[in-house]
This record gives C-alpha cells, sequence and structure tokens, in this order.
C-alpha cells in the first residue's frame, strides 16, 4: 500500500470511529439504543447552539470573491490572476441529548458549498468574470462537532470532503486553527 492510501485508510478509520462515539452518544434517557435529536430551541444549550449556527451561517454568507495573482508559471510565461468565489452555503445543524453529565449535549453543523475559480490576464479582467457553474472546480462538505460541558460549547474537531471532477475525493482533517484562519468558517467556532 502507498503512504496515500494508508493515510486514507488511516481518515477513514477516524471518521468512524468519531461516529461510533456520537452514536453512543445519542442515547437519551428512557430510550438507550435509538438516536434521538433534539429539535431546535428546547432548551437554553440548543438555543446556544441556534446562535452558533446563525453566526456561522451570517459568517459564511458574507464571503466575497477573491481575486488574486496565480502562482507563477515557467519562466517567461504572462502572469494571470484568478477569482476564486463560493456558492451559498447550505448550512444545517443537529443536537443531541446524551446520557453524560459531563457532556450533556452533542452538536454537529455541516457546511455545503462549491469553489468556482476563472482567471484573466490582470487583475481588472479576473474582478470583472461572473463566475456560473461552468466556473466549478470542487464540492465541499465541512462536518463540525461541538461538545457542551454544561456551561458553554467547545469545539472538538472538523473535517473537510472535497469532490472535485474527475479526480478522487479528498477528505481533510480540520484543527481549531485551520477554521479560525478561514474568513468564512471562523464565524463557526463557539465564542
Amino acid at each position: 500500500m502507498t503512504a496515500h492510501r494508508l493515510q486514507r485508510a488511516g481518515l477513514c478509520l477516524a471518521v468512524m470511529a468519531a461516529a461510533l462515539v456520537l452514536q453512543a452518544c445519542d442515547r437519551t434517557a428512557g430510550n438507550a439504543g435509538t438516536t434521538q435529536p433534539v429539535p431546535a430551541g428546547s432548551s437554553a444549550a440548543e438555543a446556544e447552539f441556534d446562535t452558533l449556527v446563525a453566526a456561522c451561517t451570517r459568517s459564511l454568507a458574507a464571503r466575497v470573491p477573491l481575486v488574486q495573482e496565480s502562482s507563477p508559471g515557467e519562466t517567461g510565461s504572462p502572469r494571470q490572476w484568478t477569482q476564486t468565489g463560493y456558492s451559498p452555503a447550505q448550512v444545517q445543524r443537529e443536537v443531541t441529548r446524551t446520557d453524560s453529565p459531563i457532556t450533556p449535549y452533542v452538536g454537529k453543523i455541516v457546511v455545503k458549498d462549491n469553489v468556482a475559480q476563472a482567471s484573466a490576464g490582470s487583475q481588472t479582467e479576473a474582478s470583472a468574470i461572473t463566475l456560473t457553474p461552468a466556473h466549478l472546480r470542487s464540492n465541499r462538505t465541512h462536518t463540525f462537532i461541538y461538545s457542551f460541558d454544561g456551561q458553554k460549547w467547545r469545539w472538538n474537531n472538523g473535517l473537510r470532503l472535497t469532490k472535485v471532477p474527475s479526480q478522487n475525493d479528498e477528505s481533510t482533517p480540520l484543527a481549531l486553527a485551520d477554521v479560525a484562519a478561514d474568513k468564512g468558517l471562523a464565524g463557526c467556532l463557539p465564542r
């Protein structure tokens, strides 16, 4: 097995282990063994999580296309400028009550969006491009996991799944610093 395949297999195992941990946390009193997400707004913890989801949604909606010089190509090749933009994000939330007194709730935010890019010979030309579905570069799904300790929500982990046409899907673990550094995703962190 190549190192890439071993790394990918390890990542898949980590994702499956996280899913099993969340499934174990999904048990509610009187319904052990069943998964029962908590409806929005039924406690202070869920109301606080809804505030986090709203902040995440606003932050993603505020993203604007970015125009920057492309990586230099071969010596003597003309300069290129690339505009990168994002589709409106679809944000889904899930909160689950657990049997644990240490972590009475776990939460998940799933963000789905698309990345589009187009290039031109100058910054002005690249800025003038209207990105369309023809400029699609990838579909992305970000999954963020949080836990509530009885006082506040805390970041646990994140994962980005990127689907690029005619290429293998790529899963990338996201650390707290990765998300904090992304202007759009930073709004998805608890304050």
